[in-house]
């Protein structure tokens, strides 16, 4: 079995400890030199709290380790547009895919 043909899905999962439940999480998973977020959730109490900013915050340290430079996604509607693009995601084509360059992020914004 060669490591090439090895995926790797991750979940980033943030919990608030106050309240010892979670409040959201984000799945990506990585292929190769490539990452793509298929799946993310806010409970609809953590919603317009920046819980998505900080689950990105999150995932590109460890993006960065092992070597990945873009991370892609599929957006479903205007709003997960603007909430994708609040947090440095580009439009990359008119079908709904957004990409996010990790090398042209400044380090004050991991």
């Amino acid at each position: 079995m060669s490591l090439e043909n090895i995926s790797l899905d991750v979940t980033i999962t943030m919990v608030d400890n106050s309240k010892q439940e979670k409040a959201g999480q984000l799945r990506y998973i990585i292929k190769g030199s490539e990452a793509e977020i298929f799946d993310t959730f806010v409970f609809p109490e953590y919603r317009r709290k920046k819980m998505m900013s900080s689950l990105v915050r999150k995932m590109i340290p460890e993006l960065k380790v092992s070597g990945i430079s873009k991370v892609r996604l599929k957006y479903l509607n205007d709003e997960a547009r603007a909430a994708w693009e609040s947090v440095g995601f580009k439009q990359a084509d008119k079908e709904g895919h957004m990409e996010l360059n990790i090398l042209e992020l400044n380090t004050s914004q991991n």
